[in-house]
């Protein structure tokens, strides 16, 4: 909610499904976020992070590279990272590449990605198990997509957290049956 004020040193473009060689209106709200913060950051470096799914005809970090560059971004400020298939990948494999990229032994980059405004909790939580100290920005999302998008989101964070969540069903229902027991 609160826009990132600090010096950004990369900006992580999480991808997004395509269907040919230019980028989907919920891509391009990403790229357009992380552009938003070329003004403060002329030196900032994009790590386009999307792999080609089998029924895309180009990678993901493809289309946005491409998307980058007819906005004047050159390529050497534009880092490829096009295996990843899931937001935990895009996180881990940006995290690559972008310590291979980094010089500076004196401090650590300051990172931060762009996803669209329903996801960025969630690609917290995966940039948290790569072991990436990032910031997020929400982009904005159509109103039409977002209660869609949002369900997806719940059903998401409910299965990543599994684990926790059937040991506090657990709980209560024992707690539930301790209550009702006749003493």
């Amino acid at each position: 909610m609160l826009p990132y004020k600090k010096h950004v040193d990369y900006i992580i473009v999480l991808g997004a499904g395509i269907r040919s060689e230019e980028v989907t209106p919920l891509l391009k709200s990403r790229l357009d976020k992380g552009l938003m913060y070329l003004k403060d950051n002329p030196q900032v470096k994009f790590v386009v992070s999307g792999g080609k799914g089998p029924d895309e005809p180009v990678s993901e970090a493809f289309a946005m590279a491409k998307y980058l560059r007819s906005q004047n971004i050159p390529d050497n400020q534009i880092i490829i990272e096009d295996q990843s298939t899931t937001t935990y990948e895009n996180m881990k494999y940006s995290k690559i590449k972008i310590d291979d990229d980094w010089s500076d032994e004196k401090r650590k980059p300051n990172v931060l990605f762009t996803t669209n405004n329903y996801h960025v909790l969630r690609s917290m939580t995966y940039a948290d198990m790569a072991k990436l100290k990032a910031h997020g920005a929400g982009a904005p999302t159509s109103y039409y997509f977002l209660p869609s998008a949002l369900l997806r989101e719940y059903a998401a964070v409910l299965v990543q957290n599994k684990i926790k969540i059937i040991l506090i069903m657990l709980l209560i229902i024992s707690f539930v049956i301790i209550v009702s027991w006749p003493f």
